[in-house]
This record gives C-alpha cells, sequence and structure tokens, in this order.
C-alpha cells in the first residue's frame, strides 16, 4: 500500500509542477463557473423546468379528477405524483405507495415542492354550494409567490366561482319570486335548474385561457438569489465538463509514459503489474476530485446549494469521476499519438457535456433527447445533483444513478485492465 501511495504522490507532485496544468486545473474552470453561473441566473435559467408535487385524492370523484385535469392545465411545469409519474421515477417514490403520511414528510424535507391533498366530501360540498378545504403544504413562504400555490388558488378560484354562482342565482331568484308575489320555485325544478347553471358555469370558466404560466424567477426582489440559482446548475456542470477534461487528459500521459519508458522502469521494481496499475487509477482519481472540489468550492463562496445529505453529494461526484477514469483506461491502449489523445478528450469532453445537460438542464430538451443524452455519464450525475440540490434527496434517491455509472466504470475497467500495455 505504501508503495502505491508513493507512486500517487510522485505523480500528483509531477504534474501540479506544471503550470499549464494548474491553469487548467484552477484558472479556467473558475471563470467559466462563475460566467456560466451568473449568465443561467440572469435569464432565470437555473432552476428545474418540472416541479414534483405530491397529490392525494381523498375523494376520487369526478369533480376531484376535474380539479386534478385543471392543474395540469393551469401549469404544464407540474408533475403530480404519483399520477405523471414516468418511466424514470421522476417523483422518486421507488416501490413503496405513497400514503398520507409519507406525502407530508416528502414535503416537510423538501423533497417536494408542494402536497395537495383533495379532502373526502368535495364533490358533495360543490354540488351543495358548500365550504370546503384542500390542503396545501410547502415549505415556501406563504406571503412570496408560489408557482404551485398559485396555480392551485387559479383552480380553486374557478371552482369557487362556479359554485357560488348557483347561490347567488338562487337567492335572485327567492327576492324576484317574492317581489313578484309568485309562489317560490323549489324541488326538482330549483335543483335542475341551479345544477344545469352551475355546470354552465364551469363550462365556461374551464374554456377561459390559462390564468398561470411558470418560470423560474426571483422570490424576494434581490437579485443575488436569482444568480445564486444558476450557479446550481454551473457548478456541477462545469465541474463535470473540467472532470472530463482533467482525467481523459491522463490518456496522453500514459502513453508519453510508455515511450519514455517510465512504465517499464515501474514493472522493473519490486511491484506487482496491479499494484503499479492501481496507482494510476488512483492518480486520476484523486486528480479528477480535486477537480470537483475547486469547482463545487468556487460554487459555495457564491451561494451554491449542496442539498441535505453531503454523504450522498460526495458519493456522486465519486462515481462519476471513477466512470471517468475507467473510460480514460479504456481508451489509452488504443491511442498511438499525443495528438490523437487530445483531440479525443476534446472530442468526449465537449460532446458528452452538452448532451448529458452540462450547460443546461436536460429537461429543457425534447424527450427523445433526454433519452439519447442518457448515454453520456454527464446526464447521470446531473439528474443526481439535481435531485439533492432541488429536491433535498437523500441516498437512496440518488441510489439508481450512482448505480449506473460504478456499473458502467466495472465494464470499461475491465475492458481497460485486459488491454492496458506497459510496454
Amino acid at each position: 500500500m505504501r508503495s502505491i501511495l508513493t507512486i500517487i504522490l510522485n505523480d500528483l507532485k509531477i504534474f501540479f509542477s506544471q503550470r499549464g496544468n494548474l491553469l487548467g486545473l484552477l484558472v479556467i474552470p473558475v471563470l467559466l463557473t462563475l460566467v456560466v453561473g451568473w449568465s443561467i441566473g440572469q435569464i432565470g435559467g437555473g432552476g428545474p423546468t418540472r416541479l414534483r408535487v405530491d397529490l392525494i385524492d381523498l375523494d376520487r370523484s369526478a369533480m376531484s379528477a376535474q380539479m386534478i385535469e385543471d392543474l395540469r392545465a393551469a401549469n404544464d411545469a407540474l408533475v403530480l405524483c404519483p399520477l405523471d409519474n414516468d418511466a424514470e421515477d421522476f417523483c422518486r417514490l421507488g416501490e413503496e405507495p405513497l400514503h398520507l403520511e409519507r406525502a407530508i414528510e416528502r414535503a416537510r424535507s423538501g423533497r417536494t415542492s408542494a402536497l395537495i391533498v383533495i379532502p373526502a366530501g368535495y364533490a358533495d360540498a360543490l354540488e351543495n354550494f358548500e365550504r370546503t378545504a384542500v390542503g396545501f403544504y410547502s415549505l415556501s413562504d406563504p406571503m412570496q409567490p408560489d408557482p404551485v400555490l398559485q396555480s392551485l388558488n387559479a383552480v380553486l378560484q374557478r371552482a369557487s366561482t362556479a359554485s357560488m354562482i348557483p347561490g347567488v342565482a338562487g337567492a335572485l331568484l327567492d327576492n324576484l319570486t317574492s317581489a313578484a308575489q309568485l309562489p317560490p320555485i323549489e324541488g326538482a325544478a330549483r335543483n335542475s335548474f341551479l345544477r344545469a347553471l352551475y355546470s354552465r358555469s364551469q363550462q365556461l370558466l374551464t374554456d377561459r385561457p390559462s390564468p398561470v404560466s411558470f418560470r423560474v424567477a426571483d422570490s424576494n426582489g434581490d437579485s443575488s438569489s436569482v444568480i445564486d440559482n444558476g450557479f446550481n446548475q454551473s457548478a456541477p456542470g462545469m465541474g463535470s465538463l473540467y472532470v472530463m477534461f482533467t482525467v481523459l487528459g491522463g490518456m496522453a500521459v500514459l502513453l508519453r509514459e510508455r515511450r519514455q519508458w517510465t512504465l517499464q522502469r515501474l514493472i522493473a521494481l519490486p511491484l506487482s503489474r496491479a499494484q503499479i496499475l492501481g496507482a494510476k487509477i488512483g492518480v486520476y482519481f484523486t486528480l479528477g476530485m480535486i477537480q470537483y472540489a475547486i469547482v463545487f468550492a468556487v460554487g459555495a463562496a457564491v451561494g451554491m446549494e449542496f442539498g441535505s445529505s453531503p454523504f450522498a453529494f460526495l458519493a456522486v461526484m465519486a462515481a462519476f469521476v471513477l466512470c471517468i477514469t475507467a473510460l480514460t483506461f479504456a481508451l489509452a491502449p488504443w491511442i498511438k499519438s499525443e495528438g490523437q489523445a487530445s483531440g479525443l478528450v476534446l472530442l468526449l469532453s465537449l460532446s458528452l457535456a452538452p448532451l448529458g445537460g452540462a450547460w443546461w438542464p436536460l429537461e429543457i430538451v425534447p424527450d427523445f433527447m433526454q433519452t439519447i443524452g442518457h448515454i453520456s455519464p454527464v446526464a447521470w450525475a446531473m439528474d443526481a445533483f439535481h435531485d439533492l440540490i432541488w429536491y433535498n434527496g437523500r441516498f437512496p434517491d440518488v441510489l439508481p444513478e450512482i448505480a449506473v455509472l460504478v456499473a458502467a466504470a466495472a465494464v470499461l475497467f475491465a475492458i481497460g485492465i485486459r488491454s492496458f500495455k506497459y510496454e
């Protein structure tokens, strides 16, 4: 173990002794993280484009179903869980059913944007023109604009208006018949008239354009909070991009060491090939983690959020770096020149990063591009970072993404170790 650490420390010393490496590790990533984070924050693109909202329907009536449809129509950014969950389990429900206690806990921990509870008797209350209360649970400040609450209020306002119109019409009908000294209209005729009026008013209100449009914007009038949101996207994205630049650059270094007989001299030492290879893997894994640490330190300094599970955040970082390190060793044996290695680093980094959502949230691209984007390991890392940052996810929530990255690393390491050349 001491021999492996000696090789790692020596290679790191050589790496940091070169000023060009320091420029690529420190200066450029920091500047790009700041510029991109500021830019994304200014256009309001730092937040999620879909909002995870738990919905519990205790009424299960035609009117509660209509309310759910109205919510979808009012704000297409809402993902109502579990009704609108997708194959990728955007709602992060797993196998456990969503009951009221669990939904309240998810809202309390910030893992959802809000919880809406449609009470039992909702339809009866509307049909009888009575008051009813819809439950709303959220960590958002009730004194500040909230897209979920605004959407819910818009829908409930329509339902309340539709329910109020027959009540007003009934009172007006009673006054008119009384003023005209006519017998009051009661029984089936009255109920039929009022229900027809209710149905017509509800239809007219439903046909009106949606009053709610969702966009990510400053919630308290302070421009700095908008910019901070941009760093929640730019720091993980730029960090992942420059991890690839740094770690994949090891392909050229391994080729150079082979041509300079550095690897061959290591073989002559009382070390096994497994120890040598393990040390080289350790070098590039360490460099990748250092690169992430630098970018995230900048993010922390400008207000980036890290969620409530540092262990899960670190696990995602390690899984992604491990995957890129494995990719480096899988490709290194096939590199013939340093120019070829440099070109391949640029090609892979500048294609996998935007494809996987490092430059912009992957949610803004069409569905088929989101599917293609997950060919890139960056997409799995960014999905996990977003869950941790925006929804206070914990380790079980990002375990699928970590598992994919680790599985890919295992396959790539098997390929790379099998074909690795010492001479």
